[in-house]
């Protein structure tokens, strides 16, 4: 009878640090790495926490850049960002049988799944064991990462190298519009400085005009004296005279300027 109460004893125990193993606090970091600690205090760009089941452990940080999931026994799961910006956060833990797989969304929602298959492009679960259960279908592509009942894990999508690749695309998004600016900037300052070259040589004109003969569409031939060209219009005087009246005559009508 005592071998009997101290096996009874015995599996009470490790059932009893079983579940405390089970139940410890933990960081699902963005390379899928899961890692069980006891979570002290999450500011905003990092989360402090002590080695789970060693009371003597310094306390430790991680950058929440790095951090896909964090799992409190006691409380719900907080999911970052690449960014390191809380995404998804729950006040009540997911319950999950020791017996289910678990999937992992991309945008932190944790599923417990049974008779889970993949293809190429697809993960197919149920949400339960019942039979009667309809089939989920998700694409691979929504999937971070796949944890079966034995500890091992199956990365469906790397997110580092995924966010990396969109931060390049983005750099070089950026790279591109500031290219556009400066060119822009740069075609408005020679536009700019173009209007002020024919202002200063119109004005000049203006002062000194220039002789020429306009032959326009109709094929008159007019002896002027051209005070301005604006592209639209050409301003002129029949003589060289500043008290010269001053005609305007739409470039439309003009075939071309003999100067």
């Amino acid at each position: 009878m005592i071998q009997n109460i101290k096996r009874t004893l015995f599996t009470l125990c490790i059932m009893h640090i079983a579940f405390l193993a089970y139940a410890q606090d933990a960081i699902i970091y963005r390379d899928g790495r899961v890692k069980s600690v006891k979570i002290i205090q999450t500011n905003n760009d990092k989360t402090l926490f002590k080695e789970s089941g060693n009371k003597k452990a310094s306390e430790e940080f991680v950058e929440n850049t790095k951090v896909f999931m964090l799992k409190f026994k006691t409380r719900g799961n907080v999911v970052f960002n690449a960014n390191g910006e809380r995404i998804l956060a729950a006040s009540e833990p997911t319950q999950i049988p020791k017996d289910a797989i678990v999937v992992y969304y991309k945008d932190g929602r944790e599923v417990p799944a049974y008779n889970l298959t993949m293809d190429a492009n697809t993960v197919s679960f149920k949400t339960s064991k019942k039979g009667k259960d309809r089939p989920i279908f998700l694409p691979k592509a929504e999937v971070f990462m796949i944890r079966y009942p034995d500890g091992t894990r199956d990365i469906l999508t790397d997110l580092m190298a995924e966010e990396q690749l969109e931060r390049e695309r983005k750099a070089a998004a950026e790279e591109e519009e500031e290219e556009e600016r400066l060119r822009a900037q740069q075609e408005a300052e020679e536009a700019e400085a173009a209007r002020k070259k024919a202002e200063e040589e119109n004005m000049a004109n203006a002062k000194n005009p220039k002789k020429a003969t306009i032959i326009t569409q109709k094929g008159v031939r007019m002896k002027v004296w051209i005070c301005e060209d604006d592209g639209m219009t050409v301003s002129y005087k029949k003589t060289d005279s500043p008290k010269a009246a001053i005609f305007k005559l739409s470039k439309k009508r003009i075939k071309s300027i003999n100067y």
